[in-house]
């Protein structure tokens, strides 16, 4: 336990922790105390705990170049709102070990969810749609369930401090350790200093449990489940859905699952095409060199506005609006869906006069075109009446700008064109995209159609919810959704916005 974390907690921007070994998870928690605590050189206790000193980097010095060592020391002791004692923070082997035996048991579920003995712990989102009675921040709410099983111990708080270490080792980037907030612990350990009467250089000692707990950000929530001894885990996440949707009926409170380890402060949204932020980067970097003010996103218009089809245009930014992926990818949706019928029928007339024929538009159903068109082809009516993804089909052949489309995506999103060539998703199988190779005419035709599939694939399973067939999830799939969107987004745009009028 005295030796340094491991190679994995080195990395700058990879996990903490691969959660794949006991003793390398186990040092990777004691990595993580370090930089918390801010004492790089913890001390052992009789070989059975480990002894962190309150900033003791920083008032030793941590770097080893004396002049920045110094600076670092003089502005910590020059800095009134800090701890005056020296504050032990102590945390057993067996502690450490138990933790890091759980979170290696845990590897193989969602990175914001634990799992003990008869127990599950999972971070949850406030997704309330309004504000009455709601619990103060911070707060706990204990529930007794009686079950069939059982008694189960239902709690909605903050989060252990078990999961709180888990979401730092799975997390990644230089914001892996901000679910804990530095500032809270100095604010609760001036306080005891305070209660216990302690002066300048008098030495106090706390468990790192409980000040994991006080530095908590308090917007994390979490919701952790107890039950009878040997209980199964499938129970447990069963009883965890259960709970939620009996605390959705009666009272209108959703807690919603996290499961982006990433992005515990909201929910997966559509990824954003801010055009003018790419157009417009260097008229921002010459005013800041200039310091002059530098405007704002839609300050003034690049282009000049075009006069759509009113309903059409209030769907379109109904979809921008959207914050959550169902939401956007149907919006964009319906404005593909709007002009769908006509282009099916549109294709359908082409095809007949090719073949010398003439094909009416119907007065009333534009679908029954389907039987004349048959005839004057002589084929069967069901090889050419209307279905959802032949008139998606017909529209995108006949308006979509491949050219276009590979630009917007490349420009705006670092590898979306690889992703929709090899990505797939979890919740439906779609057909891959080869956007960046050269087609002839037929190969272009052939790559609309496939791209007509993929997006009414994605919209089959994500607006039917039948047991026997492939189905999206709400929470689970929103992430994989996201990915989804700027495809249908952009071939919606192309028929909203005249193609002398796009970037």
């Amino acid at each position: 336990m005295e030796d340094h974390p491991s190679e994995a907690k080195q990395s700058a921007f990879g996990q903490l922790s691969t959660l794949s070994d006991v003793q390398e998870v186990a040092e990777a928690i004691i990595g993580v105390l370090s930089d918390l605590f801010t004492d790089h050189e913890p001390k052992t206790e009789s070989e059975q705990r480990v002894l962190f000193v309150v900033s003791a980097s920083l008032e030793r010095g941590g770097t080893g170049v004396d002049e920045i060592d110094r600076v670092l020391r003089e502005e910590y002791l020059g800095f009134d709102e800090r701890p005056r004692a020296g504050w032990e923070v102590e945390i057993s082997f067996g502690e450490v070990v138990d933790l890091a035996q759980v979170l290696v048991a845990s590897k193989e579920r969602p990175a914001t969810q634990i799992a003990r003995s008869s127990a599950l712990e999972m971070i949850v989102r406030d997704e309330t749609p309004h504000s009455a009675l709601t619990a103060a921040t911070g707060t706990r709410t204990v529930h007794k369930v009686q079950t069939s099983g059982g008694e189960y111990t239902v709690t909605v708080g903050p989060p252990s401090a078990d999961l709180l270490l888990c979401l730092a080792l799975r997390r990644s980037g230089f914001e892996r350790l901000a679910v804990f907030d530095r500032q809270r612990m100095f604010g609760f350990l001036m306080e005891q200093e305070q209660q216990r009467g302690l002066a300048e250089g008098a030495t106090a000692r706390v468990s790192a449990r409980r000040l994991l707990n006080v530095m908590a950000q308090p917007e994390l929530l979490s919701l952790r489940l107890e039950g009878p001894r040997g209980v199964d885990r499938a129970e447990l996440e069963q009883l965890a859905t259960a709970f939620r949707v009996r605390l959705a009926y009666e009272s209108d409170v959703v807690l919603a699952p996290v499961l982006d380890v990433n992005r515990l402060d909201k929910s997966p949204s559509q990824p954003r095409f801010i055009r003018q932020l790419y157009f417009r980067a260097q008229e921002f970097v010459e005013a800041i060199g200039q310091g002059a003010p530098t405007g704002f996103m839609g300050d003034r218009l690049l282009g000049r506005p075009t006069v759509a089809d009113e309903e059409l245009s209030l769907r379109y930014l109904r979809a921008i609006a959207a914050s959550d992926p169902f939401a956007a990818f149907m919006g964009y949706y319906h404005v593909l869906e709007y002009q769908m019928e006509e282009a099916w029928f549109d294709s359908l007339h082409k095809r007949v006069a090719a073949a010398g024929g003439a094909l009416q538009r119907p007065a009333d159903d534009i679908r029954s075109a389907a039987s004349a068109a048959a005839r004057l082809l002589g084929i069967r009516e069901k090889e050419v009446r209307f279905t959802e993804l032949r008139a998606l089909q017909a529209l995108l052949e006949g308006r979509l700008d491949l050219q276009g489309l590979t630009a917007d995506l490349s420009r705006h999103h670092d590898g979306a064109v690889d992703y929709f060539a090899a990505g797939s998703l979890p919740f439906v199988e779609v057909q891959q995209l080869d956007l960046t190779s050269t087609h002839d005419s037929a190969g272009r035709m052939r790559l609309k159609g496939e791209i007509a599939r993929r997006i009414y694939t994605v919209r089959c399973a994500i607006t039917h919810s039948k047991a026997s067939s492939s189905r999206y999830s709400p929470y689970t799939d929103d992430l994989y959704l996201g990915r989804e969107i700027p495809l249908v987004r952009v071939a919606a745009e192309q028929l909203l916005i005249p193609a002398d009028q796009r970037f």
